[in-house]
């Protein structure tokens, strides 16, 4: 253990505590990728769901050997979609009280309460499908709560702790979570489903991993860098760079950012591209073996690009990331309502999940720049 000095704005000394063991100046990497798993499966408990609703036939099935009457929850359209809603309401239930808790407790403990309630909404599910509807319904809100702050943590954490010419990328790697868990859960569930394990199988497998990298998160994480032990003093130093030092916590500004052009442009943008992305996600697999009869890395690259045209002004870069992405999902809309090639139409599938993945270099990071 080594003991080493920083001075603040004021010059005066602030002693640190550090490990002997500091990532190779490099913590911020490690913090990095466990707060990209975190999210990724965050994310993929929330769509789970929609991958195995296409296996779950043996649900219905054993109702109706157990000779019940009436209808199953999996056979009414009105029941399963609701279902397909809970994790927005569950969202929706997280994001409200977000800002308030993030500011007393910070993004550690918030996102890791979010985190154990998506591990439990996932655990839980098997069991609650062979109990009662009102209690999937529940596991469904639990994996809406594990990703109401997603985008909260993808924003505020890189501004924590990159330096400021590597937010871009730090930006882009955390939001990959949003991607990766389609290519993962996608993946994952289709060996599963087709297993002898089971569509049940899915759900453990991501709960206790959940439950397993968020107490790992939870230990490992701090807020701050400063106070982080494997933070060496060099790589303190490099995170600081340039970054403005907050005096005196103030209010928040809530009408003037809700009236703020920028904000309303980024929200706008960001409805359209959420709207597009999310169609592929909940419908997508359905659409896919349904209709097409399926069976069961573009963005780090935009933001590598980003950080590094600086000759490029950042409104510029801005419009035009935002715009390849809203153009390039329109284009793979198009195409897939009116194909019937399934080459063409996967193509296209893929086509316009990837470039919805560029849409945070041109609101996000707008964002978080702006304010």
């Amino acid at each position: 253990m080594t003991t080493v000095f920083n001075l603040d704005s004021d010059s005066f000394p602030v002693i640190r505590k550090t490990s002997s063991f500091v990532f190779w100046n490099r913590a911020r990497i490690f913090i990095m990728i466990l707060t990209l798993i975190c999210l990724t499966l965050s994310q993929i408990n929330s769509l789970t769901f929609t991958f195995t609703v296409i296996c779950m036939d043996d649900v219905v099935e054993e109702f109706h050997r157990s000779n019940q009457t009436g209808q199953h929850f999996m056979e009414s359209s009105t029941q399963k979609a609701f279902l397909f809603s809970g994790p927005a309401i569950g969202a929706t239930i997280g994001l409200i009280p977000a800002t308030p808790l993030l500011s007393r407790f910070g993004v550690r403990k918030v996102l890791t309460f979010c985190g154990i309630c998506s591990a439990f909404g996932s655990f839980l599910f098997p069991i609650s499908v062979a109990s009662n509807y009102y209690l999937v319904v529940f596991c469904r809100i639990l994996q809406g709560i594990g990703i109401s702050v997603i985008y909260t943590a993808v924003a505020v954490i890189p501004g924590q702790w990159s330096p400021n010419n590597e937010i871009g990328t730090f930006l882009a790697v955390l939001s990959c979570a949003l991607q990766i868990s389609n290519v993962i859960c996608m993946s994952v569930s289709g060996i599963l489903c087709e297993s002898s394990f089971g569509w049940r199988s899915i759900y453990y497998i991501f709960g206790i991993s959940t439950f397993v990298f968020y107490a790992i998160f939870f230990f490992t994480h701090k807020d701050n860098p400063t106070v982080h032990r494997n933070v060496s003093h060099k790589e303190l130093s490099q995170i600081q760079n340039g970054k403005a030092e907050i005096k005196k916590r103030e209010a928040v500004p809530y009408k003037a950012i809700l009236f703020d052009r920028t904000v309303i442009t980024c929200i706008i943008s960001s409805l359209g591209g959420n709207l597009g992305f999310f169609m592929l996600v909940l419908y997508g697999p359905t659409y896919l073996k349904a209709v097409l009869n399926f069976r069961s890395f573009t963005k780090i690259v935009a933001a590598q690009i980003s950080d590094r045209l600086t000759f490029v002004s950042e409104k510029s870069r801005f419009v035009f990331f935002a715009t390849i992405s809203q153009v390039g999902m329109a284009a793979g809309f198009a195409v897939l309502a009116w194909t019937s090639n399934r080459v063409v139409a996967q193509i296209a599938y893929t086509f316009a999940i990837v470039t919805s993945g560029i849409n945070v270099m041109g609101v996000v990071k707008c964002l978080q720049l702006e304010f």
